[in-house]
């Protein structure tokens, strides 16, 4: 019986991805007539116990920092008609598409077979790239394994079979991290560059020799390297895929290294090359425009934004060149993945150009049904729309064109309604955007679209958490100004009757944006300050235990509800006339919520001019609060947060008209400011 496939696995100690690596291959071993190899480089016995229960066909190799030599002890064992190899820190997602290839005989019509490498770059899985690997090929007396690091199966004939199955692959989040970079980057370099000295056109070389150099962050010997691979590539007829990956990194070099202007120019210069195909022009010209995006060269940017779009389309209608130009991470699917980025950017250039026509056409490129993808840029896309205020109507009209039931398209068209004054249409989308809304930065724009037309907002209500409102009232309260406060609030009260929670969060952060900045005179403070306490220790007693409520610094409750107990006890003493009761209730307040220093200091000159007959005692009271007040100053300063301080230390100041030291702060804010 013939063997149509051998499996050839590289074991060393990693036993705790080594199990999921060997249950992959299960299949492949129960419904193809294959065979499975251990090349073990590993010194555990509990490891090596693990292999022996799926094989026994293992062959020990003492560990000699050349892959290839490792790679060629399984295959030198090999009795298969194929010959497949992975590692074990990486498991197949599923082999049926494998199982096909070889049950229906398909593997006879070619030489080799690329699947899919998952590479993770975090250990929870949620960052990830995709290359296509070449695994697998046909058995032939030439075949074998070079490079010590990063081997490779030589030949690798044609033609080749692209497979949809993957490997999760986790190997390179040590990398991503920063482990182990130095030493591993430390024992490969000088490998490749005694292999150099043997074989002076190697371009697999001269492409790794880029890659570790980028690691270690030294783009200049990346860039070296990367100028040498591609002059010994343009030896070459064919194109090899190290060819591509270099035309692609090197721009990006260039820019990491510093020089914007230059990486533009080298990218264009390869873009002019015969050897550049259509994948790599993709990519270049997506990268371009980024460069353009930052040197402000709109012209130009715009020009790759629609190149790119071109170089795609035609790859979409091209699938077998698609597949076939292949440079590792440079690929379609990664060209692919450039195309929001690249057309946002498309959209920033056509707006600057005044150009509302090609800005319109570029919406229609975005995918916008890809929402989890876009979704991440409806900032970038409230940003350019809030710096052009000039083109919004032309941008709501573009969106309005748009067929696709994209929640945000849908609120932007919206938008579009109310602006027209079709009250009725734009209610109607309001309602389809509550049903799907699943964006903070679109909640926000559904609210002030609420409270503008007094919507109904139970519904999206409905959908959301408190953490999530939470979220959005502070949004809210930073881009509403303060005079546009008390008719928001009317507004958006009158949609949310079954949610009078939500309505009071909301007001606590108006309240608090307003009590922050300072408010205009003591009296209106006063009454920002009565209404702030009286909203969050309302909603307290409907949330909270009475036992906790009785002791107002229990540990279970939040900051506001302390401050605010805090504030009513002031108010209390206040009205009472029992100023001194109130300085060490100030310095409390202080600790709990230093963003309120403003109004806590207003409070302080007040108690001070009434109790300026108190004597020494008092005097010393209000220096020990200064001191502290200092502290948050000193705060603000180390975070350079320089309009803060300015009115910190006004108030300061005021409050210490002896201290030489505020005098001096201030002085030091005002150059810094």
């Amino acid at each position: 019986m013939n063997i149509q496939l051998t499996i050839s696995l590289l074991v060393s100690d990693r036993p705790d991805t080594l199990n999921k690596c060997l249950d992959s291959l299960v299949p492949l071993l129960k419904d193809l007539e294959s065979e499975l190899i251990i090349v073990y480089t590993g010194k555990s016995q509990d490891t090596l116990e693990l292999a022996k229960q799926y094989t026994s066909h293992i062959v020990p190799f003492s560990w000699c920092s050349d892959f290839a030599k490792a790679r060629n002890a399984g295959l030198r064992e090999a009795k298969g008609e194929w010959f497949l190899y992975l590692d074990d820190d990486e498991w197949f997602d599923d082999t049926a598409d494998i199982i096909r290839f070889f049950q229906s005989g398909e593997y006879r019509h070619y030489e080799s077979a690329l699947y899919i490498q998952r590479n993770y770059q975090d250990r929870e899985g949620m960052t990830s790239f995709d290359t296509s690997v070449g695994r697998m090929c046909r058995i032939t007396p030439e075949t074998r394994f070079v490079y010590p690091i990063h081997e490779n199966l030589s030949p690798f004939p044609n033609p080749c079979k692209k497979l949809d199955a993957f490997v999760h692959h986790f190997g390179y989040v040590e990398q991503a991290e920063g482990k182990n970079l130095t030493e591993k980057t430390n024992r490969n370099i000088p490998l490749l560059l005694q292999r150099l000295e043997t074989e002076s056109d190697d371009i697999q070389c001269y492409m790794q020799l880029a890659q570790e150099y980028r690691n270690i962050l030294q783009f200049d010997k990346a860039i070296e390297y990367c100028r040498k691979g591609l002059d010994s590539a343009a030896k070459e007829k064919r194109i090899f895929s190290q060819e591509l990956w270099m035309q692609v990194n090197l721009p990006l070099f260039i820019s990491a290294a510093g020089d914007k202007k230059q990486a533009l120019e080298e990218g264009e210069r390869i873009l002019q090359s015969p050897r550049t195909l259509e994948v790599s022009e993709a990519h270049l010209h997506s990268i371009l425009s980024g460069f353009c995006l930052e040197l402000k060269e709109y012209g130009k940017g715009l020009e790759h934004v629609n190149t790119y779009h071109a170089r795609m389309r035609y790859l979409k209608r091209h699938p077998e060149d698609a597949s076939r130009q292949n440079g590792g991470t440079v690929t379609y699917e990664s060209a692919k993945s450039r195309a929001i980025p690249t057309y946002i950017a498309g959209l920033l250039f056509a707006v600057e150009l005044n150009e509302p026509r090609r800005m319109k056409e570029i919406l229609t490129w975005i995918p916008w049904d890809n929402e989890s993808e876009i979704a991440p840029q409806y900032e970038t896309l409230e940003k350019w729309k809030e710096d052009h205020p000039d083109h919004r109507q032309a941008i709501l009209e573009g969106f309005s064109r748009l067929k696709t039931d994209n929640t945000y398209v849908s609120l932007q068209k919206a938008l579009y309604a109310e602006e027209r004054l079709d009250i009725t249409e734009a209610e109607n989308l309001f309602g389809q955007c509550c049903k799907a809304v699943n964006s903070e930065g679109v909640l926000c724009q559904l609210a002030g679209l609420a409270a503008r037309n007094r919507f109904v907002i139970d519904p999206l209500l409905e959908r959301i958490s408190a953490e999530t409102w939470d979220v959005c009232t502070k949004r809210l309260a930073e881009r509403t100004e303060i005079s546009e406060m008390p008719d928001f609030l009317a507004g958006i009260q009158a949609g949310m009757t079954d949610y009078p929670i939500y309505t009071g969060r909301l007001e606590q952060r108006f309240l608090e944006k307003q009590l922050i900045q300072g408010g205009p005179d003591l009296s209106q403070i006063l009454e920002l300050l009565r209404r702030y306490s009286e909203l969050v220790l309302t909603e307290a007693d409907i949330i909270y235990n009475e036992k906790i409520l009785r002791n107002p610094e229990h540990y279970a409750l939040p900051f506001h509800y302390k401050f605010a107990f805090i504030i009513k006890n002031i108010l209390e003493n206040l009205e009472h006339k029992r100023y001194a009761d109130c300085i060490p209730l100030l310095k409390r307040a202080l600790q709990i919520y230093p963003d309120m220093t403003v109004v806590i200091k207003k409070l302080s000159r007040y108690l001070e001019e009434k109790m300026s007959v108190s004597g020494p005692a008092v005097s010393e009271e209000f220096a020990a609060l200064g001191r502290q007040v200092k502290q948050v100053l000193y705060g603000l300063m180390e975070n350079k947060q320089w309009q803060e301080a300015y009115g910190v230390v006004n108030q300061l100041a005021a409050l210490l008209p002896e201290d030489l030291e505020v005098l001096k702060l201030k002085q030091e804010i005002l150059r810094q400011s």
